[in-house]
């Protein structure tokens, strides 16, 4: 005799295990179709965040371009080194941007700039030391804090003391530093690309002068931005 509960049952085992599977696998989608959708947090473009750099926020720090060191550059040649902060110096005195220019002493004698700076120097943004890292020398801190910029870029011979020990102890006192590699010098392509990487691992930024000129005054068709690209223009 067979009983009502049983078949019913034997029935239910006859449906294919495949088809069970289909079943379990539309239940989540049902409930996911059904709940409202999720908020995707909005996460900020760190490419779009650096894009801008304003004139008001930057200064330059020229460390250390003088004629009897800036002549033994090998991975910039002297003139292109000479040219580029010439050219830097000019576009940043017309779109008023502050300087301020460290010299050491050479051969017992008081150090002097290339005379491609020398029309932007005065005694009062020119400052003389003598230890390596420019901002071991307390009338530079002081110089560079009272100019209340925070981007300072630096742009300097050689490439492995006054640019890397600056780019670092730039840092670390909170500034936002920028290296243009056409603007600085050395002896040795070896021993400046460790530097480089340095800077780069502290958080410093590599460019060029070119490129730093084009975010400062980014509209060629007009001044400030077309005086600026002639100042620059002839490097390229």
């Amino acid at each position: 005799m067979t009983h009502p509960a049983r078949s019913e049952d034997c029935k239910l085992t006859r449906i294919p295990l495949a088809a069970l599977l289909s079943l379990a696998l539309l239940v989540p989608t049902v409930h996911a179709q059904q709940a409202p959708a999720a908020r995707v947090p909005v996460v900020q473009n760190e490419i779009g965040k650096h894009a801008a750099l304003s004139v008001s926020d930057v200064q330059i720090l020229f460390a250390d371009l003088q004629p009897g060191l800036v002549s033994t550059s090998t991975t910039v040649e002297p003139k292109t080194l000479a040219a580029s902060a010439g050219a830097l110096a000019k576009a940043a005195h017309i779109l008023g941007i502050p300087m301020t220019f460290a010299i050491v002493p050479q051969a017992g004698k008081p150090g002097q700039l290339i005379p491609e700076l020398r029309p932007y120097a005065s005694k009062t943004n020119t400052i003389n030391r003598v230890i390596a890292s420019p901002f071991s020398e307390p009338a530079l801190v002081s110089a560079l804090a009272e100019n209340r910029r925070k981007v300072l870029v630096i742009v300097g011979f050689a490439t492995e003391v006054a640019v890397l020990q600056g780019a670092l102890d730039g840092i670390a006192a909170g500034y936002t530093v920028q290296v243009p590699v056409d603007g600085i010098g050395s002896r040795s392509e070896r021993t400046e690309q460790a530097a480089i990487r340095q800077i780069e691992r502290a958080g410093g930024v590599t460019t060029s002068v070119l490129s730093l000129v084009a975010k400062l005054a980014p509209d060629f068709s007009r001044a400030p931005g077309s005086e600026t690209l002639k100042a620059v223009i002839s490097l390229h």
